[in-house]
């Protein structure tokens, strides 16, 4: 097991702003480090991630678990491709998506 990077609030008011915050792999962002890069004006940038028929390859993927198997591949990297706001939602180790939208919440496929 690889060890994870961790980045903290500290990190992203040492970026400047407008800058980018790269997320790899092998990197986690806290919340509250999330939530300044925003009020920051931060791009996002999340790379390396698990195309779609590699997710749906393997019974257990590096896309968190939302893998959609033969039905429509990995929701990560649907996900990714869309601009929006997504709720999840963890029940009994489960995990649903949903879009946000302004008539509310859409399950997401």
């Amino acid at each position: 097991m690889s060890a994870k990077r961790l980045i903290s609030e500290a990190d992203v008011r040492a970026l400047p702003r407008g800058g980018e915050l790269v997320l790899g792999p092998d990197v986690l962002a806290t919340p509250s480090a999330l939530d300044l890069a925003f009020e920051r004006g931060l791009k996002i940038v999340r790379s390396a991630s698990v195309a779609s028929s590699e997710c749906a390859a393997k019974s257990s993927c590096g896309c968190g678990g939302a893998c959609g198997g033969n039905s429509g591949g990995c929701t990560w990297s649907k996900m990714m491709q869309q601009d929006a706001t997504y709720v999840v939602v963890v029940t009994g180790g489960k995990a649903s998506v949903a879009r946000m939208t302004p008539q509310g919440p859409v399950p997401f496929s």
